[in-house]
């Protein structure tokens, strides 16, 4: 992964957030900033992210600019990695079942426009 907080090559990025399944998106929700915990899977470099049973309206989602970030922190050594993704939002929100639940949920899209990772280190 390289030198620890120094910048992750983009290809790298994207092969550590095929490695967990398990992330958070960051948007506006009525004008108030909200980071939901999401579980995600990777199409390429598309972001499907299972909203849970959380119903976000259509109209806070239209041309929403989102963030994404996913990481994996080992806690005995205090290091890891953390990626970042920023994009306007994708298809429109539909209804699906996630990998955690049986019951109905909602799955959208993140076509990344930029995305960036640091290597993480613990300080002396």
């Amino acid at each position: 992964m390289g030198t620890p907080g120094e910048l992750i090559p983009e290809e790298e990025c994207w092969q550590l957030v095929a490695t967990t399944s398990v992330g958070r998106v960051a948007l506006s929700v009525k004008a108030l900033p909200a980071v939901l915990p999401v579980q995600y899977y990777l199409d390429g470099r598309t972001l499907a992210v299972c909203l849970g049973h959380r119903q976000i309206s259509e109209r806070s989602l239209h041309g929403a600019i989102v963030a994404f970030a996913a990481d994996a922190i080992d806690p005995a050594t205090r290091s890891g990695w953390s990626v970042q993704v920023q994009s306007q939002r994708g298809s429109p929100a539909t209804a699906c079942t996630c990998a955690h639940s049986s019951t109905p949920s909602w799955q959208d899209t993140i076509n990344p426009v930029n995305s960036r990772g640091f290597g993480l280190v613990r300080r002396a």
